[in-house]
């Protein structure tokens, strides 16, 4: 079964998907989007700071491309979710965002830099379940890995570059 979701997750990869999905993805992620901005702001890991350093910025943009969304995507809504919808595609989905959002404390707990503390929040939680949730939702109706993997990194970006969210 390991071996169908990893075929099932390259076949997702090499999907790319026609304006109207792009658009019905989009149209879920905004208000997604203003959803997880309330949390942050209200949680306080999220405010108005925009980085200043343009060449960092850039460099970020692409480590961020990488890390955390193309990797994450790839675990998460590719292999993970494959291999959990052969169970149950409802709580193989719902399961996948529970995970998901497991991963940022688990990674503030054994090997996150020192700011990832701002992954126990629970607003910062919330944001990251609802997240999981959405993305889940796109990648199954789209079909394709690469809108998760794009509203992925331009959030995390955005939050970085625009919001205050801390670099290594």
């Amino acid at each position: 079964m390991l071996i169908a979701a990893v075929k099932q997750t390259w076949r997702a990869l090499t999907v790319w998907p026609d304006a109207g999905r792009w658009k019905a993805a989009f149209t879920i992620a905004v208000p997604t989007a203003a959803i997880i901005a309330l949390a942050g702001f209200l949680g306080g890991w999220l405010r108005l700071a925009p980085a200043l350093d343009m060449p960092s910025g850039l460099m970020a943009a692409l480590i961020l491309f990488i890390i955390p969304a193309l990797i994450e995507e790839l675990i998460f809504r590719g292999v993970l979710l494959s291999w959990l919808a052969t169970f149950s595609q409802r709580w193989g989905s719902w399961l996948a965002a529970f995970l998901f959002m497991l991963w940022h404390p688990f990674q503030a707990l054994t090997f996150g830099p020192p700011w990832s503390a701002i992954f126990l929040q629970p607003s910062f939680l919330f944001a990251t379940f609802i997240l999981g949730i959405v993305l889940t939702h796109i990648r199954i109706v789209s079909q394709s890995l690469w809108p998760v993997i794009v509203i992925h990194w331009l959030l995390v970006l955005v939050w970085k570059l625009l919001f205050g969210g801390p670099f290594y």
